[in-house]
């Protein structure tokens, strides 16, 4: 079924999706703007169908956030699909992705592809950024610099293959 929503009214519906579900944790939510049988790609459990995979990701939301507030960056639309670029603030109060709790104020940030039906989300792709944030948390809230590799540019030493490698340093 093709999606009876213009470009301002998807906005709109993701927009209440995420406030209404991920920083109040309104699991109703789920059920008033997705498909019955929405999927929720490159999440916390892909086989998981229907609003209660969105209710899954709600609840892992809540029980390792509070203070929670998404912020829509960009939004762009083309048909039946959208893209957002988003990031949450809020403070690591509960296990997340196998990291205690620290307190610390976090910025989360995640790239997000929508397929609309009718006036529902049908299914969510998500590229977010749990890796930055992993280090981030890991690291007490300290910046941690970029990862090289042992070697590599900027670690101190010649990159593999490059001018100087295999020889002694001076």
């Amino acid at each position: 079924m093709a999606t009876t929503l213009t470009a301002e009214q998807q906005k709109e519906l993701v927009e209440k999706v995420f406030h209404e579900g991920l920083d109040l944790g309104d699991l109703s939510a789920a059920d008033r703007y997705l498909t019955a049988d929405f999927r929720n790609h490159g999440s916390h459990d892909d086989s998981m169908r229907g609003p209660e995979a969105f209710k899954h990701t709600i609840r892992i939301q809540q029980s390792a956030f509070s203070e929670i507030k998404y912020e829509i960056l960009d939004f762009i639309s083309q048909g039946d699909k959208a893209a957002i670029r988003w990031v949450m603030h809020g403070k690591h109060t509960g296990p997340f992705i196998g990291i205690a709790p620290t307190g610390l104020q976090v910025q989360h940030q995640a790239i997000i592809w929508f397929r609309f039906e009718g006036d529902k989300i049908a299914e969510r792709w998500g590229i977010v950024d749990n890796f930055s944030l992993q280090r981030f948390l890991q690291s007490g809230g300290k910046p941690v610099g970029p990862l090289t590799p042992s070697g590599g540019p900027g670690a101190g030493g010649p990159a593999a293959g490059g001018p100087g490698a295999g020889k002694p340093a001076a």
